[in-house]
């Protein structure tokens, strides 16, 4: 097979890049990349590693700051956690109260550096 050009390459880190932002897995963005281009696994890994690169550089060139970014997300957190409860949703809590700890640390997990299992 022929090499990509460096316009074919472009066009194709665009594509993983529009896939990663709708919510697609690394393993489905892969796939697409090995059935739609004839790629290995390992090139598509090399592809899939730019546009992470790409979409990070995006978002640094915004000048977000990364302190109201945590604000406002704990903030949509607590929110959607209050709206699964008066639903009568567990799991829904479950979840973003897990995500609130793994965002500020602030849970058990981040404390304690060694667990036994009884």
């Amino acid at each position: 097979m022929a090499r990509a050009t460096t316009e074919e390459t472009t066009s194709r880190i665009d594509q993983l890049q529009g896939l990663l932002l709708a919510g697609e897995p690394n393993t489905a963005c892969l796939e697409f990349a090995r059935q739609q281009w004839g790629i290995s696994r390992a090139q598509g890994y090399k592809l899939l590693k730019r546009a992470w690169a790409q979409i990070k550089a995006d978002v640094d060139k915004t000048g977000i700051d990364r302190e109201e970014m945590l604000a406002w997300s704990i903030q949509t957190l607590m929110a959607a956690a209050g709206q699964a409860m008066k639903q009568k949703n567990p799991g829904a809590v479950v979840s973003c109260v897990r995500q609130l700890d793994w965002m500020t640390g602030l849970g058990v997990n981040s404390t304690v550096t060694h667990r036994t299992r009884f």
